[in-house]
């Protein structure tokens, strides 16, 4: 099983101030910046990743490795690769996961693994959009 979802952000400075109100974390390098770059949180950086807040999805266990900041105006790219799953119950699957979230310039600013109770429902929609399209 090989399954995998992306979407594409563009942070921008409101994203930074809203996530600072609801997190506390106001460090300088989030509300001022270095020069005229405010850097996202991680945990906004994370907000990227398809499937971590969707409905029917339940994270069990993440790790997470940030390699590079993601800055007010970055365009990331975040992957999460389904890479095994175990049948729970008639309605629930457990999927291991591996997540990346990569820039515009091509540079990793995140990668990392999880493991997710999904809905039984969730893990066929995931099955039929990465299905290989017949001619």
């Amino acid at each position: 099983m090989s399954i995998t979802r992306t979407a594409t952000r563009v942070f921008t400075p409101e994203d930074i101030d809203t996530c600072a109100r609801l997190t506390g974390d106001l460090g300088s390098h989030h509300m001022i910046g270095f020069g005229d770059r405010r850097m996202a949180q991680g945990v906004l950086t994370l907000s990227a990743v398809p499937l971590l807040t969707d409905p029917g999805v339940h994270m069990r266990e993440l790790s997470f490795t940030f390699l590079a900041p993601v800055y007010a105006g970055d365009t990331v790219t975040a992957a999460v690769r389904l890479t095994e799953s175990e049948e729970l119950s008639d309605d629930l699957v457990l999927a291991t996961c591996q997540v990346s979230v990569v820039k515009g310039d091509g540079t990793t600013a995140l990668t990392g693994t999880g493991i997710a109770e999904l809905s039984r429902a969730l893990a066929d929609e995931l099955a039929t959009e990465t299905a290989p399209q017949g001619d």
